[in-house]
């Protein structure tokens, strides 16, 4: 029966047609919006230009069907460790409302998370349908380079061109290149290039916070929403990470080649990846940090929170905040997932890892005692979320509001569906996600409870009128108010309320640590 209503479903795909700069594009309508997957907005970062800036797409003869998700960039699965993906790998997603108003549509830009070593655009062909057709809102989401093919530095890199005397942060820059199409295709879409809101969560929200800070990224949004992205740690400098790309090179064997960039170019996908590949334990290991944004002179020339301090940004009005239970979910893929829940005797070994200083973790166990909490994994997760996510969500919201409007907000509901219905996580970090695209992150429903459903109302509609407006608020309501010196943040749950001084304590005490280091060994 399944097989029938799945084959009914495909059959019901009307095509549908719209021609962009590069040529014409066939995607397909399904339930009241238009689909067109897999969209190239750059040239296939491989061979020559592995390790360059993006290029713009290459025109193609005829008609291009964009049907399919695109396979994501070359990573290793989070599940089994296995490498997945390719590099030719920089495309997009469209979706759009087949009823077009008069007037263009409110476009946004959603960049995925994953810590800069995982994920991709879109896991599903309908991930951002439900948000284009019930806010009537263009969704449009890339794929970037991700780990050794996206921020990798080295010295050969840096002096290669003149016209860009730096390294890494491809995959940042191919987030702006995306934005660069979407400015000039997007109307052909029903969208309004002239208003696009660039929205991501975790990597993604630190990818926003990249775009507020970088010069080329200059006057392609004119909104930002930083979901989940703690944006005050340091970035490690171009000179710093050099280091690692030696590494690189000499793993690859390339330290002796007459070319050093040729014989890095001429390696295959698989060795280059295995070459310095992240732990796959995401949260507490060595190399999960190890690719990351760079401060560098071209795109990411000062330290984000230089940037939002001095107001030398791309200054535009944001939704910032966070979940309540960030360090849940990491956690638990790093421990419970793989079978290795984590033991009174190492708390105080993660937290010298979280914090670099045996002197502060000690400090931090007093504050996060063991005796307090019902386990060693509820003590290190209420320390991880506070200290590295709602408190550093909290200074860059202060940071951000003496120059732009801000509105902050944390998603308190810990009922939230997840795919392991079993995992007890609350409201974990990425939660937020499946209500403000409206859909449910659950194998075994398609919609939300009724009681939830509220709730998934409400996100979508205050993401959409932020998008049409710069303000979440409908036009003569003041129900989310701005952030201010009354330090106000609306609680997402099923009641939704304002308060004020959410974690002020457990601020104040994270705010005398220094705990903050780059993220480079």
């Amino acid at each position: 029966m399944l097989l029938v209503t799945l084959l009914l479903g495909a059959c019901s795909r009307a095509p549908v047609h719209t021609d962009v700069r590069q040529g014409r594009l066939e995607g397909y309508l399904d339930d009241r919006v238009e689909y067109y997957l897999g969209v190239p907005y750059a040239s296939a970062p491989v061979g020559g230009l592995r390790w360059r800036p993006p290029v713009p797409a290459v025109a193609w003869a005829g008609t291009r069907e964009v049907k399919d998700i695109p396979r994501p960039c070359v990573q290793f699965s989070p599940v089994g460790g296995g490498l997945m993906g390719k590099e030719d790998c920089l495309y997009l997603n469209i979706w759009t409302p087949a009823q077009k108003p008069e007037a263009p549509m409110p476009v946004m830009v959603w960049i995925h998370g994953g810590g800069f070593i995982v994920g991709q655009n879109s896991y599903f062909p309908d991930e951002g349908a439900r948000l284009a057709e019930r806010q009537n809102v263009v969704v449009v989401a890339p794929n970037y380079r991700l780990g050794i093919f996206g921020f990798l530095a080295h010295e050969s890199l840096t002096a290669e061109d003149p016209s860009h005397p730096s390294s890494g942060n491809y995959g940042i820059m191919d987030q702006t290149e995306a934005m660069r199409w979407v400015r000039d295709n997007i109307a052909a879409f029903g969208g309004d290039p002239d208003n696009v809101t660039l929205f991501g969560q975790s990597a993604g929200g630190i990818s926003v916070c990249a775009q507020l800070a970088s010069p080329p990224a200059r006057g392609l949004f004119q909104q930002a929403i930083i979901q989940s992205g703690p944006c005050v740690n340091p970035m490690a400098s171009l000179e710093a990470v050099n280091d690692i790309g030696d590494v690189v090179v000499s793993e690859l064997g390339c330290q002796d080649a007459a070319d050093t960039l040729s014989c890095l170019r001429d390696k295959d996908t698989e060795s280059v990846a295995n070459t310095s590949p992240p732990d796959p334990t995401m949260g507490f290991a060595e190399g999960y940090t190890q690719w990351w944004p760079v401060k560098e002179p071209q795109v990411l020339p000062r330290q984000f929170m230089d940037a939002f301090s001095s107001g030398d940004f791309n200054q535009v009005p944001v939704i910032n905040g966070t979940t309540r239970d960030e360090g849940t979910l990491l956690i638990w893929l790093s421990h419970n997932f793989r079978f290795k829940p984590l033991k009174p005797d190492q708390y105080e070994a993660r937290l010298i890892r979280l914090t670099g200083s045996e002197d502060v973790a000690a400090r931090v166990a007093a504050q996060y005692p063991l005796e307090k909490y019902d386990s060693p994994f509820d003590a290190l997760s209420e320390a991880f979320s506070d200290g590295y996510f709602n408190c550093l969500s909290m200074r860059q919201a202060k940071a951000l509001s003496a120059h732009v409007p801000v509105w902050n907000y944390q998603f308190d509901y810990d009922q939230a569906a997840f795919y392991v219905p079993w995992a007890d996580l609350g409201a974990y970090h990425a939660a937020e996600i499946q209500y403000v695209m409206g859909k449910p992150w659950s194998f075994f429903r398609s919609d939300f409870k009724p009681q939830e459903r509220p709730l998934a109302d409400s996100m979508m509609n205050y993401w959409g009128q932020f998008a049409r407006s710069g303000n979440p608020n409908a036009p003569g309501e003041d129900s989310w108010p701005p952030y201010d010196q009354r330090d106000l943040t609306l609680l997402f749950n099923l009641e939704n309320r304002v308060a004020s001084g959410v974690h002020q304590q457990d601020c104040l005490f994270w705010s005398d640590l220094p705990y903050l280091r780059p993220p480079y060994p």
